[in-house]
């Protein structure tokens, strides 16, 4: 029953938001410069760490 009750109100919640978010456009150049971008960064686990580094 608290699951079915919290979701309720996050999509209350998430429907309110919506109302007041405005829709934004990327320019292609934007979209492809975060894609290559996303695209060049590597991960690497060690033990308990997380290095990231971004591949050229």
């Amino acid at each position: 029953m608290e699951t079915i009750t919290y979701a309720r109100n996050m999509e209350n919640i998430y429907s309110e938001e919506q109302k007041s978010v405005k829709t934004v456009k990327a320019s292609r150049k934007t979209v492809d410069f975060l894609l290559s971008f996303s695209k060049s960064i590597h991960v690497v686990d060690y033990k308990e760490h997380q290095f990231e580094a971004t591949l050229n």
